[in-house]
């Protein structure tokens, strides 16, 4: 298989967004476009990349605005450098322009991670039609809080300013999902697999505080996610699987996760598959039995 590093110019602000590719070695199946979730980078997802270019399928993934190696400084961490939660997504259309630009025959399927989800869910509602297949991991799902959090964030942002990393909206963001597992490592709700969890802590590009900026886009992307306007729906037949682990505090419940694929049927795509793992937790890719995720996943694209 082949590795290449690049850069990919954001048409909204001109902003670097670091990009990693690995293609097979072999005939070209599709491609595979992921999107990685809040407070990471994109070589986490290097051992899943390689496992798609193995099965014949190139993997393409870029750091988001405000993360690993898309930032102007690593004081910007968690800083999306605009205010309403656009650029962001039309980064996502950037990147599949030149994946269609670069592999012009071959089916583009989306994978997206946790706040990647809601990047990607944003991204269907205008271009769903970019896309052959959409995968959902760890999907973020709809919260009444979000309002309220959205209007705390903007409070303090006129006391602070929009650099400030508030520990404050960090944990009432997150601060209850450690609380429902066992154990003393932080972050261990990621995963069941507690050395992914202590080298996620150990890692600078890991587990950052998002700024203020940061948490405003975060929380607009919740809410529009939700608010069922702006989908085109061009694309009805979208193939969609959702994957979540049992135990991901993210998703709430099973049954809020039924309740988020539910809000896609109701926009009117009517090909909507699911997978919950048992003992599971966020990041399904990371846990000693992803190879189960990883064959799924394959699976589910060559289906």
């Amino acid at each position: 298989m082949n590795t290449k590093e690049f850069i990919i110019s954001s048409s909204s602000d001109e902003l670097a967004l670091s990009a990693l590719l690995i293609q097979p070695d072999t005939a070209l199946k599709g491609v595979i476009v992921i999107l990685h979730g809040m407070a990471e980078h994109k070589e986490r997802y290097i051992d899943f990349m390689q496992a798609c270019a193995k099965d014949g399928y190139a993997a393409l993934i870029y750091d988001h605005r405000g993360h690993g190696e898309s930032v102007c400084s690593k004081d910007d961490y968690g800083y999306f450098y605009e205010e309403d939660a656009d650029y962001i997504v039309e980064d996502v259309k950037d990147v599949i322009d030149h994946v269609r630009q670069v592999f012009p025959s071959v089916p583009v399927i989306l994978f997206a991670h946790s706040m990647g989800t809601l990047v990607a869910r944003l991204y269907c509602k205008k271009y769903d039609d970019t896309i052959d297949k959409l995968i959902l991991s760890g999907p973020v799902v709809k919260n009444q809080l979000v309002t309220a959090a959205l209007f705390l964030t903007k409070v303090l942002r006129l006391c602070f300013g929009k650099h400030h990393r508030s520990h404050f909206i960090q944990s009432l963001a997150f601060g209850g999902y450690d609380r429902k597992f066992e154990g003393t490592h932080e972050n261990r709700w990621l995963s069941e697999n507690m050395h992914n969890v202590m080298v996620y802590n150990a890692e600078e590009k890991d587990g950052f505080i998002f700024t203020l900026n940061g948490f405003k886009n975060l929380f607009l992307m919740v809410k529009r996610t939700f608010d069922g306007k702006g989908w085109k729906v061009k694309n009805p037949t979208l193939p969609i699987l959702f994957l979540a682990g049992e135990n991901d505090p993210v998703i709430g419940s099973v049954e809020q996760l039924h309740q988020a694929e539910d809000d896609m049927r109701r926009q009117g795509y009517d090909t909507i598959e699911e997978k919950v793992y048992p003992h599971m937790r966020h990041e399904i890719l990371q846990e000693e039995k992803k190879d189960t995720v990883i064959c799924d996943i394959l699976d589910f694209i060559e289906s």
